[in-house]
């Protein structure tokens, strides 16, 4: 997979405006080896479709299907604009992202270079930065929540012993993509810190890719070291993404409410307690995305389109998958679901506009999202309307 460095971002560009700037990535591109002469046309021609501002002070242009034959190698090119470029509707960008990339690679590239990205605005600091050190750190030190939803509470697991039980919970930081093979292995080898009512804490920093908490709990009480267990917390540590949550558990644990977590039929339940995401109880739908290229950059500005003019929160997940649902509103978001041709979206909307919503959003996706569709060879599940399940375990 590609990943970012300091060779691919060219530092104190000016462009007098969006077109120039276009110019200049499409000639970073062709000069690197990465495309042909031409391509700088398609970036031109994709941003006559739709704005490719992604929100932060950042860019992510791009070429169209027609000129995917004109790219030689994946990859990207990196341009900061300290005085910044006016992308239009008062948006201005002070790092354009040029991705030069043949079919399913590009959804790739936008779901790695969304997923970069925190919350936070950065725009002044990637205007203010002095090197690209600085820019790489900017994109890929933002501080990342933690996470915690339902994919992450496993309870009544069948395990012998503790280590089990800590393998169960590592198995499900994986499958949340919040750490990487082997540090189940990791785990297990720490100490496990008691904290009362038989409960345990295990920890590690190591290779952890994104912070994330599991509580797992044994279908029948175990015994460690002659300390009773009946659950588990097992934290995939990066920065202090994990304060707040460890404040509040050990609020939990003064006011002697421990047994709560214990006594749990329901990942809702753990989470109302920990205050970690709950699964909305709304109503849902499905539709197949037929889309030749997925929900890259263009469907996915149209999808967002749509779901602001709705007053509501609406939520859109992949239906084969364990993540948890994001907002349909955030392009950055829906670039970083990785939805490819063929698979389920999953929406959710609060019940006051679901009526309204749930349809619109499935009769766009059915049309292409502004796209032209190709009929797919196998079709996945049909679309369902229904109420969303209450616990949604893994």
């Amino acid at each position: 997979m590609l990943e970012l460095d300091t060779r691919q971002i060219r530092m104190g560009q000016r462009a007098a405006d969006k077109a120039e700037a276009l110019r200049l990535l499409g000639a970073a591109l062709v000069a690197d080896g990465l495309a042909a002469p031409g391509y700088a046309e398609g970036l031109k021609a994709r941003e006559a479709q739709g704005s490719t501002y992604l929100g932060q002070g950042i860019a992510i242009p791009h070429g169209t299907p027609d000129t995917r034959e004109l790219v030689f190698s994946t990859g990207v090119r990196l341009l900061q604009f300290p005085e910044g470029v006016d992308w239009g509707d008062g948006q201005q960008v002070y790092l354009a992202i040029g991705i030069a990339a043949k079919s399913d690679e590009h959804l790739q590239l936008l779901q790695l270079l969304t997923r970069a990205l925190g919350e936070a605005d950065l725009g002044p600091a990637l205007s203010a930065a002095a090197s690209a050190e600085e820019v790489l750190g900017l994109l890929q030190g933002a501080p990342q929540e933690l996470a915690l939803d339902a994919q992450l509470v496993g309870l009544g697991q069948n395990a012998e012993d503790l280590d089990e039980l800590a393998w169960l919970g590592a198995r499900l930081l994986k499958k949340a993509g919040c750490v990487e093979n082997g540090f189940a292995a990791v785990l297990q080898q720490t100490e496990p810190l008691p904290l009362g009512d038989g409960l345990c804490w295990l920890h590690s920093e190591q290779l952890v890719k994104r912070p994330g908490l599991a509580f797992v709990t044994p279908a029948q009480p175990l015994q460690h070291q002659g300390q009773l267990v009946t659950g588990l917390f097992c934290l995939a540590s990066l920065g202090e993404a994990h304060q707040a949550l460890l404040e509040r558990l050990c609020d939990l644990l003064l006011e002697g409410r421990g047994a709560e977590l214990v006594r749990a039929t329901s990942s809702r339940s753990v989470l109302a307690a920990l205050g970690g995401e709950l699964p909305p109880d709304w109503p849902s739908a499905r539709a197949v995305l037929a889309n030749p290229h997925g929900l890259h950059a263009r469907p996915a500005q149209a999808l967002a389109q749509l779901a602001k003019g709705f007053a509501g929160e609406i939520r859109v997940r992949l239906a084969d998958s364990e993540a948890a649902p994001v907002s349909a509103k955030s392009l950055s978001k829906l670039l970083a679901l990785g939805a490819r041709r063929g698979q389920t979206l999953e929406f959710s909307a609060e019940p006051a506009i679901a009526e309204d919503a749930l349809p619109a959003l499935l009769a766009a996706v059915r049309e292409g999202l502004g796209e032209e569709l190709e009929a797919l060879a196998e079709e996945a599940l049909p679309d369902a309307v229904g109420e969303a399940e209450e616990d949604a375990r893994p």
